[in-house]
Parts: C-alpha cells; sequence; structure tokens
C-alpha cells in the first residue's frame, strides 16, 4: 500500500499493520510520521521524504493499494496529468483518489495530443522564498498555481492510465460543520475508486462492446428526464383540463418551434401510454 504526499502519516499508519508506504515532500511531515511510527512499534511502515512527481515503478516498486489524497490538485497541470499516468503504472489493484475538481472547463492545457480541462488555483506568491512555502503545510511544494481537472478530464486520464472501472465514493460522506453548527457538503470536494481490471469483450451486443471506455466528452449540455424539471400552476391546469389529443397536438407544434426538446419516450413506452388512455376511454 503506497500513501501519497502522506502528511502526518494518517492513512499510511492505518495500513502499515498490512504494510505501507508513505511519501511525504515536506521534511516535518516525514519527521512526524517516523515519530508515530516508532511510537506504535509499525515495523512494517516506511516513510519517504521525496516529491509525488517523482513517483515511477522502477524507484518504488508496484503496489496493491494507492492513496492519492488531497495532493492531486496541488500540481499544476502537465504534472498532475503525469503523476495520474504514474499512480497507474506503480498501481496493480485499487487507486483511492481525493480531490477538489473543476465544476466547468474554464481552462484547458495541451498534453499527450489532448486537452485537459479545468482551472487554475493560487498556491504561493511568486515572490515568496523556499521558507515560506514550506511553512505553508497544506500548499504546494514549490509551484506559484495548480490546475483542477474536470472530473470528465480526470476519468479520461484514468481510462488512459489503463483502470477499467472509475466509481464516485458516495458512504463515506465528509460533512462540514460551520461556525454556526450547520453542516454542509463539499460539491467539488470528490472521492474516486479506480480498478485496474481486465477489459472483457461484450459478445452479446456489438453496440455495447462500442461504448466501453469511450472519453467522456467536455462541456456538453446536461440532459435528464421531464419529469425532474419543475412544472408551474398553468402546466398543471392544462394537464389536467385538456384532454391528450390536444396535449399530444400541442407538444408535437412546441417540438416543432424548439420550445421543448425532442420526444426521448421509449416506443415501448409510448404504446404502454397509448393502451392505458384507451382502457380509460
Amino acid at each position: 500500500m503506497l500513501d501519497l504526499a502522506c502528511l502526518e502519516g494518517h492513512y499510511a499508519i492505518e495500513f502499515a499493520l498490512h504494510g505501507a508506504t508513505g511519501i511525504e515532500g515536506r521534511q516535518v511531515g516525514g519527521d512526524k510520521c517516523n515519530y508515530a511510527k516508532n511510537a506504535l512499534g509499525l515495523t512494517k511502515a516506511s516513510f519517504v521524504q521525496d516529491d509525488v512527481r517523482n513517483l515511477s515503478v522502477e524507484k518504488y516498486g508496484r503496489f496493491d493499494v494507492v492513496v492519492c489524497s488531497g495532493i492531486l490538485y496541488h500540481l499544476q497541470a502537465k504534472d498532475a496529468a503525469q503523476f495520474v499516468l504514474k499512480m497507474a503504472d506503480v498501481c496493480t489493484g485499487i487507486l483511492l483518489i481525493d480531490t477538489f475538481v473543476s465544476l466547468k472547463g474554464r481552462q484547458s492545457v495541451s498534453f499527450n495530443g489532448a486537452q485537459l480541462f479545468g482551472h487554475e488555483y493560487f498556491e504561493h506568491a511568486s515572490n515568496d522564498d523556499a521558507r515560506t512555502r514550506a511553512a505553508k503545510l497544506w500548499a504546494s511544494l514549490d509551484n506559484d498555481n495548480s490546475f483542477w481537472f474536470t472530473q470528465n478530464t480526470l476519468v479520461n486520464l484514468l481510462i488512459d492510465g489503463g483502470f477499467t472501472s472509475v466509481m464516485e465514493v458516495l458512504v463515506p460522506t465528509m460533512v462540514h460543520r460551520k461556525s454556526d453548527h450547520s453542516t454542509y457538503i463539499m460539491k467539488d470536494r470528490r472521492t474516486y475508486i479506480a480498478i485496474k481490471g481486465s477489459d472483457v469483450p461484450i459478445l452479446s451486443s456489438d453496440l455495447t462492446q462500442s461504448e466501453c471506455n469511450q472519453k467522456l466528452p467536455e462541456n456538453v449540455p446536461i440532459e435528464f428526464d421531464q419529469s425532474q424539471k419543475p412544472r408551474g400552476k398553468i402546466f398543471h391546469f392544462i394537464r389536467r383540463v385538456l384532454p391528450p389529443s390536444v396535449k399530444d397536438a400541442g407538444k408535437r407544434t412546441l417540438r416543432a418551434i424548439k420550445v421543448l426538446p425532442p420526444d426521448s419516450t421509449p416506443d415501448f413506452m409510448k404504446r404502454t401510454i397509448a393502451d392505458r388512455r384507451q382502457t380509460h376511454r
């Protein structure tokens, strides 16, 4: 088990009873890790002071579980993208990523012939010296700005790295509390599990096979079922008063002038609706 940017070793210490390595960029963090290791007698834990950007199979080997918690969003775009691919190289089983994500791809950076979408985030003032940067334990090691990936960009990088499944973790949920004791959940802080599996061809459906591991597009409209849209009092009045034939004709007209989106109701549902209407006549 490898814990990247392990800070004081919170996760690595827990996993140390099973065998774990922690990599931490700041000496003060590494000193705390080793203090806890010695105090708790964790003989299967090892901590290394190094920059996670130096990660490689040649230097550290391979791991069943890799934890990337709170470091990905502290790197610049190309470094972060390369770091994801390096994590894919050293991971043979499960990669856990806890990170901030960009909710909109406001900026893009070219990388390996593709575009990385997200936005830049301030880390250090350009005139901060090395001592000042080192003292900011919750900031980057040296870069002035970092880059937060959109969720789709991050997932596409994981696919490029050979992960066959990527899932968002909903439980456990980190609930935050304000000074007034009210609670909230960060919309842009996400946790993902990526699994190194084996691609298995879908033999029963060419269409399904063609959809496997497709890259996720950026900045496309988000659609959802029409039943999710709130309706006003006029809509409910018309729905209750007008006969189905009049409402259907009105929908066709509104779709023709593009006030309503195209009808996405599956054919079997249309038949079911028609049968119900026939029954109630």
